[in-house]
Formats: structure tokens, C-alpha cells, sequence
């Protein structure tokens, strides 16, 4: 539901120019949305930022080179970042074929074709059956094979953190589930650095849930050979009076989140099904709020 584009600069030039084109990147591309940009050619938000920028209009007071600095600073907020590479060429180009070669992307969107059966261009990117196009809600049986395909670039593309947000997160059923996600999130990662994995799981009203600490320990037990690099956060929470409830489950990265409908408690029946729905971003900013930025519940026991 998230996916990691390449974008040559050539082409935000010319969204840049249009009325049409720009309108529609700030709908399609960014935060909120399933398609985010790749860091590269650089690892960091702020190289990655200047390069874009010495790549703009050569009339910076024009309307086109206040868009594309406009389109790059949105890109900035969340970008998919990539190490492990060098760039041999300084021509765009020619060194994101050498690094989709290394370590594919899921698109590469350019001005002009690339040879690369992932390049898109304006003239082939809304065909019918272009990779272009992504879902933002997708039906799956409660299973983890049904499940996983949707949410593991999700997974795997966080660099920081990686929160699960369950009422039910203590169960069995779900740490089992959580355990093969978190798997998820080592396989085919494009970042060296290991996110943080936080649950945020509900105290019952009647009591008799699980501690944070045997809810981690159960967890570690199911990630085999994860665990050594795992860091793992657990919290038990309740609802302050005042405050929201604690109800909706999700999965949050700094690059979006998933509303999970039934949560990570998959009953493990291909007949079940729930749905999966990619969270806009004004949703998403208040979830990372509530849960990341200001933790707005009461912890009963932590891990």
C-alpha cells in the first residue's frame, strides 16, 4: 500500500509548469498517499532536498520554480531513505538505473524512458494496466499469507519506527501475527538502520490482561532470528477520562499507516476477510499524534 518511487527532476520540472499536473501531484504523491519518493541519489532528507533544488527552473522567481520547490519540500516530509550505494554518474539518469539494478525501487518515473521494465513515463504511467496504479483499500482473508503481500512494503521500508496499534495486541492470535510482520520488516530492507517496533495494546475493564512484559517476551520468542537486532517496545494502555477512546487499529511508520479493520487478532480462516485501508494523511497525523508525538492514555505496564 506504500511503495518507494524514484522521480527524475526533469519530470517535476514539467509538473511543475502545469495547472493540471501540479493539482494532481500533492493528491497522488507524498504522505497519505501509496506512492512516496526514494531518497536517492542521496541518504539524507537534507541532501536529498538540496539536490532536487539545484535541479529546478533556471528562473527561480518564476511561478514554475515556486512550484517544484513547493513539490520537493512535500516529497521531504517523507521520504523513503536508501544507503549501501554510490552514485558513479552525476547524471540522474544514468545512476538510478545502475542502483535499480542493485536494489530495485518500485517505479521509476521519468521524463523519458529508461531501460528499466519499472520506468513509467507521461506517456505510459495512466495506462490501464500500469504499475502507476495502487489501491488504497484492499479486501484480504484474515490470514497472514492474505495479509502480508499488502503490508510488507509498509514493513520493510520504515527506517524509525514501526507501531502496531491493537486493542486486542495481547492475545495469542496476535502475536503470532505481529511476530511475522516484524519478519516482514527484516526482509529486502533499502536502510541499514533497524526501526523500533512499538504495540500499544488496551487493558480489559474486567482485568486479567497480559502485562506488557510477557506480551514482549512472547513476542521475542516468535521472531526466531530477528530478535538479536530487535528493539521492542511493549505498552499496556487505558482510556483517560476526557480523552478519546482507544478503538480503531492500525499500523503507523513515519511513512503512513493502515487501518487494520479487525486488527491484528487474525483468526486464520481463509472464509474471514476484513479490509485493509491506507490512512489519509490528515487521519494519519492524528494517530501518529495521539499514539507517537503525544502518547494521549494512561500506561498501565510497560516493556
Amino acid at each position: 500500500m506504500i511503495h518507494e518511487y524514484a522521480l527524475d527532476p526533469e519530470l517535476l520540472k514539467t509538473w511543475a509548469s502545469s495547472d493540471r499536473d501540479y493539482n494532481e501531484f500533492f493528491r497522488e504523491y507524498g504522505l497519505g498517499t501509496p506512492r512516496l519518493a526514494s531518497s536517492f541519489p542521496k541518504q539524507k532528507a537534507a541532501k536529498y532536498r538540496n539536490f532536487y533544488l539545484r535541479e529546478g527552473p533556471a528562473d527561480e522567481q518564476s511561478l514554475q520554480a515556486q512550484r517544484y520547490i513547493e513539490m520537493v519540500n512535500h516529497l521531504t516530509c517523507a521520504l523513503v531513505h536508501r544507503d549501501g550505494f554510490e552514485c558513479a554518474s552525476s547524471e540522474w539518469s544514468e545512476s538510478v538505473i545502475s542502483e535499480d539494478a542493485r536494489e530495485p525501487f518500485y517505479a521509476l518515473l521519468a521524463s523519458a524512458p529508461l531501460e528499466s521494465d519499472r520506468c513509467l513515463t507521461p506517456a505510459t504511467m495512466y495506462s490501464r494496466e500500469s504499475i502507476w496504479n495502487h489501491p488504497r483499500q484492499q479486501n484480504v482473508a484474515r490470514t497472514y499469507e492474505s495479509c502480508s503481500p499488502v503490508l510488507r512494503d509498509v514493513l520493510r521500508l520504515a527506517k524509525d519506527r514501526i507501531v502496531f496499534v491493537d486493542s486486542f495486541g495481547w492475545n495469542q492470535r496476535a502475536i503470532g501475527f505481529i511476530g511475522r510482520l516484524i519478519g516482514d520488516a527484516f526482509q529486502g530492507r533499502v536502510h541499514s538502520a533497524i526501526p523500533e517496533i512499538v504495540l500499544y495494546y488496551k487493558k480489559k475493564r474486567n482485568g486479567g490482561t497480559p502485562s506488557a512484559s510477557h506480551v514482549k517476551a512472547e513476542i521475542e520468542r516468535r521472531v526466531g532470528g530477528c530478535a538479536q537486532a530487535l528493539i521492542l517496545r511493549v505498552y499496556e494502555l487505558e482510556e483517560i477520562e476526557g480523552e478519546d477512546v482507544f478503538h480503531n487499529r492500525c499500523i503507523l511508520t513515519e511513512l503512513g499507516g493502515v487501518s487494520l479493520g479487525n486488527g491484528v487478532d487474525v483468526s486464520e480462516r481463509p472464509s474471514h476477510t476484513d479490509e485493509l485501508t491506507l490512512l489519509e494523511r490528515e487521519v494519519y497525523e492524528k494517530k501518529w499524534k495521539q499514539f507517537v508525538e503525544e502518547l494521549c492514555f494512561e500506561v498501565v505496564s510497560q516493556a
